[in-house]
């Protein structure tokens, strides 16, 4: 493991409150109100403790600190200021600090824009997901449209200089013209960032359900390729790069900490139902998820017990494909001695006949710096991987 890849790490938090459950989602989120957030706050100042005194998570560097949820906007921003301070008190940060929060358009005010742009909390990722009223209702967000645009005015006010906007493709009835004129509606704002996600259906979820017993029909395969090709070509031709196979950002503005990730660094994950991941000495993988339900993650640090489910190492092997597996969704690839250094072998060298395959079909790009898929290789994205790993 490299020196510079030992010695530091991301922090997630995991805010699992929301107003209501959207008809998508099937996140580890609840909108009853279980437990207080002042209880909830005790515990997770002593999941910040446990974790920091981990031997794996001992003597790093915070990178950068992203508040995921749920709804993390739905806390007060006395509670914010307090996990930041546990978190500071114990882990030393490399500057300039990348601190995002995500926060939906009905809980968002200048009061707490102001307050969080005072806590040092620098980068701002809305949760708009469309621009349409009727797309929204059959999503299950909680706002409108006007309130999506009111939320970012605000927050520039606020000084936010940096700002995500999170949106939806593919939903049912969506069309290339709806897709574009919200896409015209999104630009019009000048946000820095744009992450524009496929929906996916998760089983268990009132969406799923409303498929299944044919409520509701998905796009077909011509439409969703339609609307994804549009995404790409009108946010390039209005000056933002595609960076990850769904995130797009203004020169200069990439998502320092899921492009960390992305290039398999290690993070801690704080929070019920977080996850984490620590690379160790052998180049092993550690990794665990935080217990959940809600009450489980409670009463576990309540009575001073370990916050989480360990899981099972993984090798170096599986460490290896892992690397290909989230640092290939980059445009750019990752550094071809990233992933000597975790596998152990040159890539071009264990696989060269698949290595020889792709590249013939202009699928796959390696020089003596990178590997990286071209952009007819992120197109078909998963039958690639599926030939490497």
């Amino acid at each position: 493991m490299k020196p510079d890849r030992a010695r530091t790490v991301s922090i997630y938090v995991h805010v699992p409150f929301c107003v209501q459950k959207c008809h998508y989602c099937a996140f580890d989120s609840t909108a009853s109100r279980e437990i207080t957030w002042q209880e909830w706050l005790q515990v997770l100042l002593k999941d910040i403790e446990f974790h920091a005194h981990h031997r794996d998570g001992r003597n790093r560097k915070i990178v950068s600190i992203f508040f995921g949820g749920g709804t993390p906007s739905l806390l007060p921003p006395e509670i914010l200021e307090r996990i930041l301070v546990q978190i500071h008190r114990f882990w030393p940060l490399v500057e300039p600090l990348e601190i995002t929060l995500e926060a939906n358009p009905e809980s968002t005010t200048f009061d707490k824009l102001t307050q969080w742009r005072s806590l040092g909390i620098n980068r701002l990722s809305l949760g708009v997901q469309a621009m349409d009223d009727a797309r929204l209702a059959l999503l299950g967000r909680p706002h409108t449209s006007q309130m999506a645009r009111d939320a970012f005015h605000a927050a520039r006010e606020a000084g936010f200089t940096n700002i995500n906007l999170d949106l939806i493709t593919g939903s049912p009835g969506h069309t290339t013209s709806q897709w574009h004129d919200e896409l015209m509606q999104v630009l019009a704002l000048k946000p820095q960032h744009l992450s524009c996600y496929a929906l996916s259906v998760e089983p268990g979820t009132p969406l799923a359900h409303n498929l299944d017993h044919n409520h509701l029909q998905l796009p077909d395969e011509d439409t969703r390729d339609a609307l994804y090709f549009l995404t790409q070509n009108l946010l390039g031709a209005h000056g933002f790069e595609r960076y990850e196979i769904s995130n797009y950002a203004r020169p200069g503005f990439y998502c320092r900490h899921n492009r960390a990730l992305w290039l398999s660094g290690d993070y801690v994950g704080l929070g019920p139902a977080a996850h984490g991941k620590i690379t160790l000495e052998t180049g092993a993988i550690m990794r665990w998820v935080n217990h959940w339900p809600l009450n489980d993650y409670v009463q576990a640090l309540k009575q001073d017990q370990p916050p989480m489910q360990w899981l099972e190492i993984s090798s170096r092997e599986e460490a290896a494909a892992d690397c290909l597996l989230m640092g290939l969704r980059l445009v750019s690839g990752i550094p071809r001695d990233l992933y000597r250094d975790i596998a152990g072998h040159d890539l071009v060298e264990n696989k060269a006949r698949e290595v020889e395959f792709l590249e013939r079909e202009g699928l796959l790009h390696i020089d003596c710096d990178t590997i990286r898929f071209t952009a007819r290789g992120l197109d078909f994205m998963d039958s690639c991987l599926l030939r490497l790993i």
